[in-house]
Protein backbone atom coordinates (compact mmCIF):
# COMPACT_ATOMS: atom_id res chain seq x y z
CA UNK A 1 0.00 0.00 0.00
CA UNK A 2 2.98 2.40 0.88
CA UNK A 3 3.84 2.38 -2.99
CA UNK A 4 0.16 2.74 -4.47
CA UNK A 5 0.14 5.95 -2.01
CA UNK A 6 3.58 7.24 -2.74
CA UNK A 7 2.08 7.30 -6.68
CA UNK A 8 -1.07 8.76 -5.55
CA UNK A 9 1.37 11.41 -4.28
CA UNK A 10 1.90 11.40 -1.15
CA UNK A 11 6.02 10.39 -0.22
CA UNK A 12 5.69 9.04 2.83
CA UNK A 13 3.25 6.40 1.73
CA UNK A 14 2.30 4.99 5.39
CA UNK A 15 3.08 3.09 8.55
CA UNK A 16 2.41 -0.24 9.57
CA UNK A 17 0.50 0.80 12.72
CA UNK A 18 -1.76 2.98 10.35
CA UNK A 19 -2.44 -0.01 7.93
CA UNK A 20 -3.72 -2.05 11.00
CA UNK A 21 -5.50 1.17 12.66
CA UNK A 22 -7.12 1.27 8.77
CA UNK A 23 -7.96 -2.29 8.26
CA UNK A 24 -8.97 -3.72 11.51
CA UNK A 25 -12.02 -0.44 11.28
CA UNK A 26 -15.48 -2.06 11.03
CA UNK A 27 -16.53 1.03 8.81
CA UNK A 28 -13.90 1.46 6.35
CA UNK A 29 -12.51 -0.95 3.64
CA UNK A 30 -9.82 -1.58 0.98
CA UNK A 31 -10.05 -3.25 -2.03
CA UNK A 32 -6.53 -3.68 -4.06
CA UNK A 33 -6.12 -5.07 -7.64
CA UNK A 34 -3.10 -6.86 -8.49
CA UNK A 35 -1.12 -8.27 -11.80
CA UNK A 36 -0.96 -11.79 -12.47
CA UNK A 37 2.41 -12.05 -10.01
CA UNK A 38 0.34 -11.02 -7.29
CA UNK A 39 2.13 -7.28 -7.53
CA UNK A 40 -0.46 -4.50 -6.48
CA UNK A 41 -1.41 -2.23 -9.33
CA UNK A 42 -4.53 -0.39 -7.83
CA UNK A 43 -5.76 0.20 -4.31
CA UNK A 44 -9.35 2.27 -3.22
CA UNK A 45 -10.11 2.88 0.60
CA UNK A 46 -13.71 3.33 1.39
CA UNK A 47 -15.39 4.84 4.64
CA UNK A 48 -19.15 4.43 5.65
CA UNK A 49 -20.64 5.56 8.19
CA UNK A 50 -24.51 5.94 9.65
CA UNK A 51 -26.09 9.56 9.09
CA UNK A 52 -29.02 10.80 10.60
CA UNK A 53 -30.40 13.20 7.60
CA UNK A 54 -29.74 10.70 4.94
CA UNK A 55 -31.70 8.07 7.14
CA UNK A 56 -29.03 5.77 6.41
CA UNK A 57 -25.35 5.37 5.20
CA UNK A 58 -22.89 7.64 3.81
CA UNK A 59 -19.99 6.32 2.19
CA UNK A 60 -16.55 8.32 0.74
CA UNK A 61 -14.09 6.95 -1.13
CA UNK A 62 -11.21 8.07 0.83
CA UNK A 63 -7.87 7.25 -1.75
CA UNK A 64 -8.00 5.60 -5.32
CA UNK A 65 -5.37 4.97 -7.11
CA UNK A 66 -4.20 2.84 -10.35
CA UNK A 67 0.18 2.74 -11.25
CA UNK A 68 0.56 4.26 -14.14
CA UNK A 69 1.85 1.12 -16.13
CA UNK A 70 -1.92 -0.19 -15.21
CA UNK A 71 -3.69 3.06 -16.27
CA UNK A 72 -6.62 3.00 -19.05
CA UNK A 73 -6.55 -1.25 -18.73
CA UNK A 74 -10.00 -1.22 -16.56
CA UNK A 75 -8.30 -1.45 -13.39
CA UNK A 76 -9.89 1.96 -11.82
CA UNK A 77 -13.27 0.63 -13.08
CA UNK A 78 -13.31 -2.23 -11.67
CA UNK A 79 -12.26 -0.97 -8.49
CA UNK A 80 -15.12 1.56 -8.76
CA UNK A 81 -17.48 -1.36 -9.60
CA UNK A 82 -16.35 -3.24 -6.30
CA UNK A 83 -17.71 -0.26 -3.93
CA UNK A 84 -20.97 0.26 -5.86
CA UNK A 85 -21.76 -3.09 -4.99
CA UNK A 86 -20.37 -2.88 -1.55
CA UNK A 87 -22.75 0.34 -1.01
CA UNK A 88 -25.69 -1.88 -2.31
CA UNK A 89 -24.65 -4.52 0.31
CA UNK A 90 -24.39 -1.80 2.81
CA UNK A 91 -27.49 -0.23 1.50
CA UNK A 92 -25.75 3.22 1.45
CA UNK A 93 -27.50 6.18 0.28
CA UNK A 94 -24.75 8.47 -0.97
CA UNK A 95 -21.24 7.81 -2.19
CA UNK A 96 -19.00 10.61 -2.73
CA UNK A 97 -14.99 11.27 -2.92
CA UNK A 98 -13.02 14.63 -2.96
CA UNK A 99 -9.95 14.47 -4.94
CA UNK A 100 -7.34 16.90 -5.61
CA UNK A 101 -6.44 15.23 -8.62
CA UNK A 102 -9.49 16.30 -10.11
CA UNK A 103 -8.22 19.40 -11.59
CA UNK A 104 -6.94 17.19 -14.94
CA UNK A 105 -9.72 16.63 -16.90
CA UNK A 106 -8.46 13.52 -17.26
CA UNK A 107 -9.53 12.42 -13.80
CA UNK A 108 -12.37 14.22 -14.08
CA UNK A 109 -13.69 12.72 -17.03
CA UNK A 110 -12.90 9.14 -15.58
CA UNK A 111 -15.31 9.86 -12.43
CA UNK A 112 -17.81 11.22 -14.68
CA UNK A 113 -17.32 8.10 -16.76
CA UNK A 114 -18.02 6.23 -13.93
CA UNK A 115 -21.15 7.52 -12.52
CA UNK A 116 -20.47 10.63 -10.40
CA UNK A 117 -21.36 14.15 -11.25
CA UNK A 118 -19.36 16.99 -9.65
CA UNK A 119 -20.89 18.38 -7.17
CA UNK A 120 -18.31 21.17 -6.29
CA UNK A 121 -14.67 21.37 -7.36
CA UNK A 122 -13.00 18.39 -6.47
CA UNK A 123 -16.13 16.72 -5.04
CA UNK A 124 -17.92 14.15 -6.47
CA UNK A 125 -21.47 12.24 -6.18
CA UNK A 126 -22.30 8.99 -7.48
CA UNK A 127 -25.81 9.56 -9.14
CA UNK A 128 -27.32 6.31 -8.51
CA UNK A 129 -26.59 6.33 -4.59
CA UNK A 130 -27.73 9.79 -4.27
CA UNK A 131 -30.71 9.88 -2.61
CA UNK A 132 -33.24 12.30 -1.84
CA UNK A 133 -33.85 15.18 0.13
Amino acid sequence: MASLLKELGYPQGTDQQTVHWVVSHPEIEIFVAVDPQDKPVGMVSFSHRPQLRLRGRAATIDELVVTEAWRRRGVGRALIRQILERCKVLSAKQLQLVSPMATTPETRNFYTACGFSEIDSGVFRHVETESPR
